[in-house]
């Protein structure tokens, strides 16, 4: 049973023959009541103050809960944001890497191509320096032919006969006319040359 200074208080005893002295009790009592009236006061003055700091501790517990909650989500933010980061970082080297690869096999081949080029033009120039020089020799062939024939037709001593002479002519005209289409030919080729490059 729970006391409460009223219930001493209150509390009366039986009389008895050749008891206690009635006012060394009463005064006793009265003692007990308000040392046990400062206590109860007391317990319950503590009794409220743990009851502030248990909520105070609960309100403390919700908010350090909530501020780890918080911390948590901010670190899986941050741990998912690095983890695409990662991820852009590496997809942009790997696009970058496959960019400039494309580019030095683009330039690669653009040198091959030219290699070639060269080599083909080059191979051409030779063909056409052969070709012009044998159509230069040609030429100087026929114009010592030319010479040649005109020397003798204009300082002969005895007059030709006329079929003799006419013979002669023939052949000249022939040498003339083989001498045009080699020049045709050969300025053909040199005009199909400068054409292309």
């Amino acid at each position: 049973m729970k006391l409460t200074p009223m219930d001493i208080s209150n509390k009366e005893f039986k009389k008895g023959f050749r008891g206690y002295d009635i006012e060394e009790v009463d005064e006793f009592i009265n003692e007990i009541i308000e040392n046990y009236e400062n206590l109860y006061k007391e317990n319950s003055r503590l009794k409220e103050d743990l009851s502030r700091v248990n909520e105070k501790l609960d309100h403390y517990i919700k908010i350090e809960n909530t501020i780890q909650n918080t911390l948590l989500l901010a670190q899986n933010a941050a741990e998912q944001a690095r983890e695409s980061a990662q991820k852009e970082s590496d997809l942009i080297i790997r696009n970058a890497n496959d960019t400039a690869k494309k580019i030095l096999d683009k330039a690669h081949n653009d040198v091959v191509g030219i290699n070639d080029e060269y080599e083909k033009v080059k191979q051409e120039f030779i063909k056409f320096r052969a070709k012009f020089r044998n159509f230069m020799n040609a030429q100087t062939e026929t114009f010592d032919e030319l010479e040649k024939d005109l020397i003798k037709n204009y300082n002969v001593l005895e007059p030709l006969e006329e079929e003799s002479f006419r013979n002669e002519i023939e052949l000249t005209n022939k040498n003339i006319e083989e001498a045009e289409e080699i020049y045709t030919e050969d300025m053909n080729d040199i005009k199909s040359f400068f054409a292309k490059n």
